[in-house]
């Protein structure tokens, strides 16, 4: 359920092109990622590579320490990487809208037709936006070259967290919010409740909406506020 991550690969900024954040702190960002020989098979006889990415590229984890104070990635069990997955699809209406949101009409709609939403698990919302993902639609930016991607209403994250033992997130896009959510909403909301989830999954439609156990591989790095992900789906 990854995308390969790559130095084109889509993200929030373009390396060289200068960013100033929220903070109205400005700097250039560097490649997303850079993969550098150390070793070469040729003198070398064997292959060592000294790999440079940012943690929040490609197919990721938002840990909770990345939107609050809460548990770094190499503090979340291991019991918790991997879990049941139940899917919600809306892309039939981010087709036509590229900031639709998962709502809390959708979730009813889906459990009274799969069920309640499993105990402990990733919910994730499929838009359909991953087989853009090598097209400018997958940015989609407005006239003023902001980003528009589907994402999560904040009421269906405080309904997860207070109506379900729901344990992650999971989207097709860059992010959980979009520009309906301007303050980062549903991150400020999952995350302060030190839960976490993945951004940028791949192949949402090849996994059934419920039954399915999803694996999240990331690395346990000191520290760190989320990472680059080998998703699997284990149907």
């Amino acid at each position: 359920m990854s995308h390969t991550l790559h130095p084109d690969f889509p993200a929030w900024f373009v390396a060289g092109q200068e960013v100033t954040t929220r903070g109205k702190r400005t700097f250039v960002p560097p490649a997303i990622v850079e993969v550098k020989p150390v070793f070469e098979w040729d003198p070398d006889k064997v292959n060592l590579k000294q790999i440079t990415y940012w943690e929040h590229v490609g197919t990721h984890m938002d840990a909770p320490s990345h939107f609050s104070e809460g548990s770094t990635v190499d503090e979340i069990p291991v019991e918790d990487l991997v879990l049941p997955l139940a899917v919600v699809d809306i892309s039939e209406r981010a087709a036509n809208d590229p900031l639709a949101r998962l709502t809390l009409e959708d979730i009813k709609k889906w459990e009274s037709k799969h069920g309640e939403i499993p105990q402990r698990a990733m919910l994730a919302l499929n838009s359909g936006w991953a087989k853009h993902v090598a097209t400018p639609q997958y940015k989609s930016l407005d006239e003023n070259g902001k980003h528009r991607q589907p994402g999560f209403h904040p009421e269906v994250a405080q309904f997860l967290m207070e109506e379900r033992n729901v344990l992650a997130l999971g989207v097709d896009t860059f992010s959980f919010d979009n520009q309906h959510s301007k303050n980062s909403d549903v991150h400020y909301l999952w995350m302060g409740d030190n839960r976490w989830g993945v951004e940028n999954l791949n192949n949402l439609d090849d996994v059934p909406a419920v039954g399915a156990t999803v694996v999240v591989g990331q690395p346990s790095i000191k520290g760190g506020s989320g990472g680059p992900n080998r998703v699997m789906a284990l149907v």
